[in-house]
């Protein structure tokens, strides 16, 4: 597992206070991904009034998902847990067949993550290596992106996640997203899978979101 020689050791949160955090943290990013009066139809029960409303880029995840259940692992074998560091997480899926513009895209994935200014150190990358991966990938992204760390993951785990859950945003989703493999999953510091981009909204699509729920929460 890689951590940078600053990183600091935190003890970590009761189980109560992270149980309650995390409600608080999707409830308020649910309000400020959507206008007001969306946030507030779904408050009093009516989600079928919000749809075309969203102001987010990328596509919310309802319900969220949780950061342990994808059971990915540091190069070290070791699970990822959410306690671990306590930041947003951004995981980006190249998926099996990652050519030339795939790798392209994650390499615009770090100019977005500097992009964010004096929020950078809030938030951490990642690449999830599958199964399915072509051979030389891991030693392409080591090349190319040493700073960012790897990960592996589960055969199909992306797409398991998005079919799942409904997935709300700006346009409509794909009528599938079985056998989906790449992609962007944004991550909350307690855990929770929150929004999905697709490899062809790194950049300002993916910044814009990123922006917004840096700014309106306290957390990570």
């Amino acid at each position: 597992m890689q951590a940078g020689s600053d990183d600091k050791v935190e003890a970590p949160l009761p189980r109560s206070l992270v149980r309650r955090n995390r409600l608080f943290l999707v409830m308020l990013v649910t309000l400020t991904l959507l206008p007001l009066g969306a946030a507030v139809s779904i408050y009093y029960g009516a989600p079928w009034m919000v749809a075309g409303a969203q102001t987010n880029r990328g596509w919310l995840l309802e319900p969220p998902g949780d950061l342990e259940t994808l059971a990915l692992r540091h190069l070290d074998d070791e699970h990822l847990v959410a306690g671990e560091r306590r930041r947003w997480r951004l995981l980006v899926f190249p998926g099996a067949h990652c050519d030339d513009a795939c790798v392209e895209a994650i390499e615009l994935l770090r100019q977005v993550h500097i992009l964010l200014g004096r929020d950078e150190d809030r938030v951490l990358r990642f690449a999830v290596i599958t199964p399915e991966a072509a051979p030389g990938l891991f030693g392409t992204l080591q090349r190319r992106l040493p700073e960012m760390e790897l990960l592996r993951g589960p055969s199909g785990v992306l797409s398991q996640t998005l079919t799942a859950r409904n997935l709300r945003g700006r346009e409509r989703a794909a009528d599938s997203v079985e056998g989906l493999d790449t992609g962007v999953l944004t991550v909350d510091p307690l855990g929770n899978v929150i929004l999905y981009h697709g490899l062809d909204q790194i950049g300002s699509d993916l910044l814009a979101d990123l922006k917004q729920l840096l700014r309106l929460s306290n957390i990570g």
